[in-house]
């Protein structure tokens, strides 16, 4: 009688066992559910992350543009300082120097492969570009790499060194005799509706001459 009592007794309390395990089993899936419910958002109702402005990487030479900025010129015998607006199309190309008062102090231009000088005093011509500049102003001025230097890569006519930055663009050129850096960079619009990276600042030395871009905007293509 002890014996069945207690077998009774097993069952029962087996029995309360395996429903408070099924119970407790179904709370845990119950909870499970309603915790995934709760983190899963349905795709329709993802918070969309701001637009950013799409950026391509500078990878090509501009052959029609224009710049304006400011520009400095050290050498040992003078500091000269000025204004400029270079517009280049192709290979033709214009550059306007102006002083604080909106005068024009210098202008240089080349149009089918002919070179002309304009300065206050009067007008000079000639077939060799960084020649007449040297004869007219005393300045050691390479305006035909500047071309290329400008948009941030060295004159693929010369044999050039450079060096790269942490975002693989290039940071220093080292040809013909002179040395340039790149330290500031800024975005520029596109007709693609692509924004591309050029150099701001553009540093150039030579022994003992530095010759200094700020490039306050760029235009690209005809426009």
């Amino acid at each position: 009688m002890r014996f069945s009592n207690y077998k009774f007794f097993n069952l029962a309390f087996l029995s309360r066992t395996n429903i408070a395990i099924i119970q407790t089993g179904l709370l845990i899936s119950i909870l499970l559910l309603l915790v995934s419910s709760c983190t899963v958002t349905p795709l329709s109702q993802e918070k969309k992350s701001p637009e950013k402005k799409e950026i391509t990487a500078h990878n090509r030479q501009y052959d029609v543009w224009r710049i304006n900025g400011r520009i400095s010129f050290v050498n040992e015998q003078e500091n000269w300082y000025a204004k400029f607006n270079w517009i280049q199309q192709k290979d033709d190309f214009q550059i306007s120097f102006t002083g604080p008062l909106g005068e024009t102090e210098l202008q240089i231009s080349q149009i089918d492969k002919h070179i002309l000088l304009k300065t206050p005093s009067g007008e000079t011509s000639s077939d060799d570009l960084e020649q007449l500049l040297f004869q007219e102003t005393g300045w050691k001025f390479p305006v035909t790499s500047l071309r290329y230097w400008s948009q941030g890569y060295p004159d693929p006519n010369i044999a050039a060194q450079v060096k790269y930055n942490e975002q693989q663009q290039i940071s220093d050129i080292f040809q013909a005799g002179w040395h340039i850096q790149y330290p500031k960079r800024m975005e520029v619009a596109q007709t693609s509706g692509l924004n591309v990276v050029l150099p701001k600042k553009i540093i150039a030395t030579e022994q003992n001459v530095k010759i200094k871009l700020i490039i306050t905007s760029w235009h690209l293509g005809e426009s």
